[in-house]
């Protein structure tokens, strides 16, 4: 609870950092025009929190007397004095930051509040759930879910960390046109994941079908020569590279 500002006062402030009793006789007592605030307390070399008071440094447009403070981080940033007194602020951001990794880490979560596994959660959910999603449309839209169990995080991350999770593997859905759910998901590498998805060229040369990266590979040419080709019709580009395809 907020204290009076007057000194020697301990009573709950109502207005202008004051009790009533000392609002209404400022009030009374001091001409229209004069109306300055009656002393306040210096709050200079107090701690709230991880915050100390510098010096004050004003008032902001409600009349409150703004302090600037030095967060034990090193940070220094203005508070006002009743959000000091009340626990309102205590410090510069980082003891929420630091509250919030803590909660992860109780989950088994230990790289700093958000691991490799967070940034995957979130693009899962952009795909299939923000409609402003470049990639919206190849999911979402689709029909494309997530399933009740992951759309909490700590359930993905533990599955994942379950399931063969490793930085720089990317989640795989074994169907395609089914929904992200522990049944149908695995972890692959990204030149798999892309063979699997459903955007990629799959063209058949001499009675097999493989994918652009991989026959990319096996013909030796560019990434700009093939799809130069391809741009000619799949009957162009089978014809052309049919004798330097395997059969």
């Amino acid at each position: 609870m907020n204290c009076c500002n007057v000194i020697g006062c301990s009573s709950p402030s109502k207005a202008r950092g004051m009790c009533n009793k000392h609002y209404l006789q400022w009030w009374k007592s001091t001409p229209k025009d004069e109306r300055d605030p009656i002393p306040l307390k210096d709050l200079t070399g107090m701690t709230f929190g991880r915050l100390t008071v510098v010096a004050r440094s004003g008032k902001n447009k409600h009349g409150d007397s703004i302090w600037k403070c030095k967060c034990e981080c090193g940070k220094t940033l203005s508070v006002a004095g009743g959000h000091l007194s009340s626990g309102h602020t205590r410090s510069c951001g980082c003891l929420a930051h630091d509250v919030h990794v803590k909660q992860l880490q109780s989950h088994g979560i230990t790289t700093g509040g958000k691991p490799r596994t967070f940034v995957v959660w979130n693009g899962m959910k952009a795909r299939c759930l923000n409609q402003n999603s470049t990639s919206y449309k190849n999911y979402g839209a689709r029909g494309i879910g997530i399933c009740d169990e992951w759309m909490t995080f700590e359930n993905f991350h533990k599955w994942a960390m379950a399931n063969g999770y490793s930085d720089g593997l990317q989640i795989d859905r074994i169907d395609n046109d089914g929904d992200y759910r522990p049944e149908n998901c695995r972890w692959v590498s990204r030149s798999e994941n892309q063979r699997n998805t459903s955007r990629t060229n799959m063209i058949t040369i001499n009675g097999r079908t493989q994918c652009a990266s991989d026959w990319i590979r096996e013909l030796g040419i560019s990434k700009t020569t093939f799809y130069r080709d391809l741009r000619r019709g799949q009957a162009f580009f089978v014809n052309k590279y049919a004798g330097k395809a395997m059969a």
